[in-house]
């Protein structure tokens, strides 16, 4: 390893003005690094990255982006500096790379979390070395890091930090010129997790568990830096020898239970591991082998062999070739063929709208009168009462209001445990279409899960949705495992809340094409009228033929899904994740069809609802004890627990043309604030027929008044 080493989402430039970028960042590569007749493979990688990678806000993103992100900068970098084919003109690129920080910087979409990912700053800091930029201005900020030990958004029972996270205090501190901190006690923390065989892992060596082969190079990485004593260096270049496969690549420990799968950064950090400690893989030449074999058509590289390339995975292969002096075998190898383009006859196809973890308390009506206006099909019900999906579904039924409630749930309390990594929850997101109860465990192993609870969701025809895991070791192995065994995690969350994981986690991108990435609202409150925003700003669309969930199910298994952000975080331009190229062309070219905006930035959705409930109602607010009560909610700011203020108000209700007289209800929860408000209106017992129910509402920024009409029948 070298010590010292050397989103702008609304930017939209004119066709021209992109291939001028382009055509500039080209002519410089080709003047400043003139290539030679064997080396058309780096024109290839050059072509790659220029073609597909290259952003106008003058960075790099991934391929199905329109801007870019840091981690995609960081590994463009990284493979041009390995190939000494990094551009001349830098200023603009370091200026991004300063500036777009992805929870930080101008392009704040990936939103707050409580635990920061400190390898986002390492990829700035890298980059900006690499590109020999100045990083003084990181100082500040690199020496009050802390051990993140302890933080909840870990969702780790136990506690435990994520090892890699917390190596990059001391690395990134090497890299600015920073003394260290708290020295003694880090080269503690990374000898108490070191295992006997000399790999390291997120839980102390003394809980059990093997290493991990991530957390075991950037453990080594940290503890150079923290340490001159070099311990277990035979064991653990043994370690690391014996997670070669047999194909060249590496996995992430010898002879794994779960996640068995070779891959780009596991050869990459096995390979940079073993040149830490002066060893070496015991084939060589299959491991040169087994990196040549990721390249593709497009002259990039992929995670897997056959898989699409990504500016990562393309990063790790130069690498750990560059490293293992391999350059030669691309001269010498093939090109590869094209990879098989799936263009599946859409004919008599529809898209449709879907949405996870949407409300399943409070009123039915409101969610049936929701999913009317906002034109969602599915509606995935998390924390649904006992027969509430029941409820709703007779409710939209009666209403001929096309919409279908099924479960798409959280097991609150329930963790998985991997032996070395730790016990985590927030990871075992489920849907299923309702009709068979789902048991979790309190707490298993994730071979344990497969056996039982992952059996019966098959077997239901639902499956997992991973929602956060900011613990990148441990993700990559039970989704890998998921992918092998077809059982387990059927979908990627990205869109979630204010966040967006994928932004905020990049390593997710890397699984772009290997499931799909979707949105999860996470519905919290007691009301999904209060979640009705959230409704709005994200959505998941999906190709089918009817709008049923075994339709949704199918899309799923063929990626024909996609998660769409359009909203204030979006700067209201359109964002797409996931889904195969023909379905995201196939889902744009119905835009007219699904979209939930007027104008970009004039968003539908309902001001007011207005819901006549009698005692019968289980699941209704201010239900009476006799005849019927009419109830109006109109719009508030709401955050994820709790409203904030009223954007309209109530000024006056007719009933049948009369003016009726209302009370107003507040429910207030935790530290007395405010989770549910409305009016109400003792209607008593109406006569038989028809009613015209008409709410006059007062929008309170610009004091405009509206009206909403209802009719009501009275059998």
């Amino acid at each position: 390893m070298r010590k010292n080493a050397t989103k702008i989402h609304n930017s939209r430039n004119s066709f021209l003005g992109i291939q001028l970028f382009f055509l500039l960042n080209f002519l410089i590569i080709s003047m400043t690094s003139p290539l030679s007749a064997q080396s058309a493979w780096k024109s290839e990688v050059r072509n790659y990255i220029y073609n597909n990678l290259s952003k106008p806000d003058g960075g790099y993103g991934w391929q199905d982006q329109p801007d870019s992100h840091i981690t995609p900068t960081f590994a463009v970098l990284g493979t041009l500096y390995d190939l000494d084919m990094l551009p001349e003109d830098r200023k603009t690129i370091i200026e991004f790379i300063k500036t777009h920080h992805p929870q930080k910087g101008r392009n704040k979409e990936a939103g707050p979390s409580g635990t920061e990912m400190r390898d986002l700053v390492y990829h700035q800091i890298q980059s900006i070395l690499w590109l020999e930029g100045e990083v003084s201005e990181f100082k500040s900020e690199i020496s009050n890091w802390k051990t993140q030990a302890g933080k909840l958004a870990n969702y780790e029972r136990h506690k435990y930090p994520v090892m890699y996270q917390e190596a990059m205090i001391s690395i990134c501190q090497n890299l600015v010129g920073v003394d260290f901190t708290n020295q003694s006690e880090f080269i503690k923390y990374f000898e108490t997790h070191r295992r006997a065989n000399g790999s390291f892992n997120n839980g102390p060596t003394h809980k059990g568990g093997d290493g991990n082969i991530l957390n075991t190079y950037w453990g080594l990485y940290a503890l150079n830096l923290l340490s001159t004593q070099q311990s277990l260096v035979n064991e653990t270049i043994e370690w690391l020898q014996k997670c070669q496969q047999k194909n060249g690549g590496f996995t992430h420990q010898p002879n794994p239970e779960i996640g068995i799968n070779d891959d780009a950064i596991y050869t990459w950090a096995g390979v940079k591991s073993l040149q830490l400690l002066g060893g070496n893989p015991r084939n060589i030449d299959s491991v040169i082998n087994y990196l040549v074999s990721l390249r593709n058509a497009d002259g990039g590289f992929g995670n897997q062999p056959g898989m699409h390339s990504t500016p990562e995975a393309t990063y790790y292969a130069i690498d750990a070739l560059k490293i293992l002096n391999g350059f030669a075998a691309l001269d010498k190898a093939k090109i590869p063929v094209s990879m098989a383009v799936s263009n599946p006859d859409f004919s008599g196809y529809k898209v449709y709208t879907a949405q996870f973890e949407a409300s399943g308390l409070g009123s039915p009506a409101e969610a049936v009168m929701i999913a009317k206006e906002l034109n969602i099909n599915l509606w995935g019900a998390k924390n649904p009462k006992t027969n509430w999906i029941e409820t709703a579904q007779r409710i939209a039924d009666e209403n001929k209001v096309h919409v279908k409630f099924f479960v798409s749930d959280e097991p609150y309390g329930k963790f998985v445990s991997i032996p070395g990594m730790g016990t985590f929850e927030h990871v075992l997101d489920y849907i299923s279409p309702g009709k068979d109860e789902v048991v979790f465990a309190d707490s298993a192993t994730f071979v344990e899960f497969k056996n039982t609870t992952l059996k019966t969701l098959k077997n239901a025809n639902g499956g997992l949705i991973l929602q956060v895991a900011n613990n990148e070791p441990m993700a990559r192995m039970v989704l890998d495992e998921s992918i092998n065994s077809n059982l387990g995690y059927m979908a990627i969350s990205t869109i979630h809340f204010e966040q967006n994981f994928a932004f905020w986690l990049p390593y997710l991108y890397e699984y772009r094409y290997r499931l799909p990435m979707v949105t999860l609202q996470d519905a919290h409150g007691i009301e999904s009228w209060w979640w009705t925003d959230n409704l709005t700003s994200h959505r998941n669309l999906f190709i089918a033929k009817e709008p049923t969930y075994e339709g949704l199910i199918t899309a799923l298994e063929n990626n024909w899904i996609v998660a769409v952000r359009h909203d204030s975080i979006s700067d209201y331009e359109t964002r797409m994740l996931g889904g195969t190229d023909a379905a995201r062309s196939f889902i744009k070219q119905k835009e007219s069809d699904w979209k939930w905006w007027s104008t970009p930035n004039n968003l539908i959705r309902p001001e007011v609802a207005i819901t006549v409930v009698n005692k019968n109602d289980l699941f209704e607010a201010g239900k009476p004890e006799e005849g019927v009560n009419i109830r109006i909610r109109c719009r508030w700011k709401s955050s994820n627990l709790n409203l904030k203020y009223p954007m309209n108000s109530l000024k006056e209700l007719r009933v049948d043309g009369i003016v009726v007289n209302t009370e107003d209800v507040n429910v207030t929860q935790r530290r007395d604030l405010p989770v549910d408000a409305y009016y109400i209106y003792k209607w008593g017992t109406p006569s038989i027929g028809k009613h015209l129910i008409e709410a006059t509402v007062i929008d309170l920024s610009d004091n405009t008044a509206h009206t909403f009409n209802q009719i009501y029948i009275q059998k």
